[in-house]
């Protein structure tokens, strides 16, 4: 019996379709996803100024053998969210520029990543003349031995790294070199700067305090009774009333009545005799 067609083409048909096993096991698998780089939840610097402007003068292939165009954030475009999210203008007045001067990952031979960001800020016055200068440098290497388990050393992740590490050095180094070289140009939540510095009078010490409020007259106290009897005056003797009316006299002899004879005596004489 000869096989039928539709069983002669079976085998042909699992041939042709055996490599196109492995190409669809990696269309399953999904591309790798990197986090957005913000920094609004580090401290803000708030500004004496009207308006902050950026300059981006790091744009990818600014510098020969850059590669920092291939990295899922470029290092000029971490720069700028940085200069969005943490650098606001508090003022009247004035005008603050963040300018990018550089921001460049080089692919060096050994595959090592070189990465390097340069940053200024200048405050300016309303007639355009600089009030203040601050700068910020950051150097890193991405080395191979880091790299091996991430395939090339250009991958999108390693570049991903390497911006990330390069961030983070350029948040604190930007922000110490703001607040030592801008001080008096940071405003802090009530708009006071720290040049502000408010006075309070103060006495001398030992002073009275001239804010107490005056002390009242309080009515004068009599003057104490002796508690034994004055020698010179028994009967307790003129008394300085002050141009008051005179204290009502004592009376020294005890009321009548109050004296008795001592016993035995008479209190009588006796009575006569009526001759019965």
């Amino acid at each position: 019996m000869r096989p039928s067609r539709r069983a002669a083409r079976l085998p042909l048909l699992l041939l042709l379709a055996c490599p196109l096993l492995p190409l669809a096991a990696c269309e399953d698998t999904p591309p790798p996803t990197f986090a957005p780089m913000r920094y609004d939840y580090l401290p803000v610097l708030r500004l004496n100024v009207a308006t902050i402007n950026t300059v981006d003068n790091g744009q990818p292939g600014s510098v020969p053998g850059d590669i920092s165009g291939r990295a899922p954030t470029p290092p000029d475009q971490a720069l700028q969210h940085m200069a969005a999210d943490r650098l606001m203008a508090a003022g009247s007045t004035g005008t603050a520029t963040f300018t990018i001067d550089r921001a460049s990952i080089l692919h060096q031979p050994g595959g090592t990543l070189a990465g390097q960001m340069d940053v200024h800020l200048d405050v300016s016055s309303p007639n355009g003349q600089r009030q203040g200068y601050a700068e910020a440098h950051v150097r890193r290497t991405f080395g191979s031995s880091a790299t091996d388990s991430d395939g090339n050393a250009d991958s999108p992740a390693n570049l991903y790294a390497l911006t990330s590490q390069m961030m983070k050095d350029m948040n604190v180094e930007l922000e110490f070199q703001i607040r030592h070289h801008l001080a008096d140009w940071l405003v802090d939540t009530a708009g006071t700067t720290p040049s502000a510095i408010q006075q309070q009078q103060l006495g001398l010490p030992g002073a009275a305090d001239a804010a107490a409020p005056p002390a009242t007259a309080t009515a004068a106290s009599p003057a104490p009774v002796p508690s034994e009897p004055n020698a010179i005056f028994p009967t307790g003797g003129p008394v300085d009333t002050g141009g008051t009316a005179a204290p009502t006299p004592q009376a020294k002899s005890p009321p009548p009545g109050y004296l008795t004879l001592p016993p035995g005596t008479a209190s009588s004489p006796p009575a006569a005799s009526s001759g019965y």
